[in-house]
């Protein structure tokens, strides 16, 4: 790749465009930023700690050579990279990282716009340990009084009281504070309560420790306490039930990760998968005449469905000169909104569409699609042959159909209609022209084979996910927060295509494999291979 391409990256690069301010004009000149990027895409693409990747800078022929470095170069330290990485998680550094990288290409031939594009996500688990309540809350109030012991432990030792070092003295853990003889959860749960509310009180009576309350921790610790708490009237906290919490989207599930939320995807039972972490998103270019090289990452909260990710996937693509011509996806990318928005950038969504949706999938009666929609007489007519006595634009966007009572009650084909009560008539509710004719048309063409031909190319997407996760390690985040595992992320994408951008231009002939003695055999006696 080197050769073919010479570097990815200069250092002008990193003096300019989002880049601009990430590094001071005055001071000693630091280590080369094109040197440590490379350096750090080598490292995820070998999943290297920093330490193994500082010294495979110094020891590695092959890393020497590809990063353009002198045999007697001895490397630097390896807290260089992760000083560089702070720097790189600000603001959006790290797709201007990707977007520069696919410039390059662009410019190569090897990405184009107007092409064939894919898209899929996965599960990233979060950096930290799963909490149960008690254990979330016990260890959002010890890191609460470790940060504040760390400047003012005078602050501290008024409240300190017996019970405090067992509980708060170490990682909290209930295996380890309840395997007393008859010790209750509840009872520990409402201690940790007090124990806090008594924490939160203190700052709050001093008026010298009002910067407390801008302590991360201590920020963390009261909304903690205001999602599993409530004050009563007397003043004391009640431990709220597990139906009283708020969703999972708005719950920390651990105070050193905020970012972090829990999730689950697949059927109930045993294909279920629930994870504490994140999603990743990755796209990918796959034109047959053109290496399928990465060309977005895009990182969501777990909580966050796939169908929120699909507009905004498909503008950065288009900011980076990269708008693919075809986007497909599976079922959970598509919806009525982003058929629409995909339509305003003439961008060819492919993607299984939901038949039924709505009371008409549960009850097997007919679905939209059954009835023929006149937009310019603003009419609809049902299987039956009535014609509608209204379509009204409602305030959520959607247009609402109603039929008359008097043609719905002595229809023979009610009972396949509709379940309302014998004196109502039918009504339906269904996207504006535009969204409507595309989704009607998206949901008859893929039961046609032409469009399973096309839709075939989407399973490679499963491949480049399984590359990034074997390989890179992207299942599990290195880092806390969502910032600093998109950027791992988008690292993790830029590997990848390192990777395969090697396997494109090397002309290295290799030998097919070694066939076994029964192919061998049946090729010597020309057996069918077939029955």
């Amino acid at each position: 790749m080197r050769d073919a391409l010479g570097p990815l990256f200069v250092d002008q690069d990193f003096a300019e465009g989002g880049f601009e301010e990430m590094y001071a004009d005055l001071g000693r000149p630091g280590i080369s930023p094109a040197l440590l990027v490379m350096v750090t895409v080598l490292q995820f693409l070998h999943n290297l700690s920093d330490r193994d990747a500082v010294v495979a800078v110094a020891d590695r022929i092959s890393w020497k050579y590809a990063l353009g470095l002198e045999l007697e170069y001895t490397g630097f330290d390896a807290s260089v990279l992760c000083e560089f990485r702070a720097r790189l998680v600000v603001g959006d550094r790290a797709d201007a990282l990707l977007t520069l990288m696919l410039q390059r290409l662009a410019a190569a031939g090897l990405v184009r716009a107007g092409g064939r594009q894919r898209t899929d996500s996965t599960h990233v688990l979060a950096c930290v340990r799963r909490l149960n309540r008690i254990e979330c809350l016990g260890e959002a109030l010890r890191t609460a009084l470790e940060e504040i012991a760390l400047t003012s432990p005078a602050f501290i030792v008024p409240l300190l009281a017996p019970g405090w070092d067992e509980r708060y003295g170490r990682k909290v853990e209930t295996s380890r504070l309840l395997r007393r003889k008859n010790a209750s959860a509840l009872k520990l749960a409402e201690q940790i309560g007090a124990d806090g509310q008594s924490l939160t009180a203190a700052i709050d009576a001093d008026p010298t420790a009002t910067w407390m309350n801008d302590l991360p921790q201590v920020k963390i610790l009261r909304e903690l306490w205001d999602q599993h708490f409530e004050r009563t009237a007397t003043g004391r906290l009640r431990y709220r039930d597990t139906k009283e919490l708020p969703p999972s989207a708005e719950r920390i599930r651990s105070p050193h990760d905020p970012d972090a939320r829990y999730s689950t995807k697949g059927a109930p039972g045993a294909d279920t998968v629930e994870w504490t972490g994140s999603k990743a998103h990755l796209t990918e270019s796959c034109d047959e005449d053109l290496p399928n090289l990465v060309t977005d990452v895009h990182t969501t909260p777990a909580t966050e469905p796939d169908v929120t990710a699909t507009t905004p996937i498909q503008d950065k693509l288009t900011d980076r000169n990269l708008k693919p011509g075809e986007h497909l996806t599976d079922s959970g990318y598509p919806s009525g909104p982003n058929i629409g928005a995909s339509l305003e950038r003439c961008i060819t969504l492919i993607a299984p569409v939901t038949v039924a949706t709505g009371r008409g999938a549960h009850d097997a009666t007919f679905k939209p699609k059954d009835f023929h929609v006149d937009w310019q007489a603003g009419t609809t007519r049902c299987p039956a042959g009535a014609t509608s006595i209204s379509m009204r634009p409602k305030k959520n966007g959607l247009i609402r159909i109603a039929f008359a009572r008097a043609d719905c009650r002595p229809c023979p084909i009610r009972a396949q209609c509709t379940t309302a009560a014998p004196h109502l008539g039918r009504s339906l509710e269904i996207h504006p022209e535009p969204i409507h004719t595309a989704r009607t048309r998206m949901q008859t063409e893929q039961n046609t084979p032409q469009w399973r031909q096309a839709y075939r190319t989407r399973a490679g997407i499963e491949g480049t996910i399984s590359q990034a996760v074997r390989g890179p390690g992207l299942r599990r985040s290195r880092y806390r927060g969502l910032t600093k595992t998109h950027l791992q992320n988008v690292l993790t994408g830029i590997a990848i295509n390192i990777r395969r951008l090697g396997t494109h231009y090397d002309t290295t002939t290799r030998p097919d494999r070694h066939p076994t003695r029964i192919h061998t055999l049946c090729t010597q006696h020309d057996i069918p291979t077939a029955a």
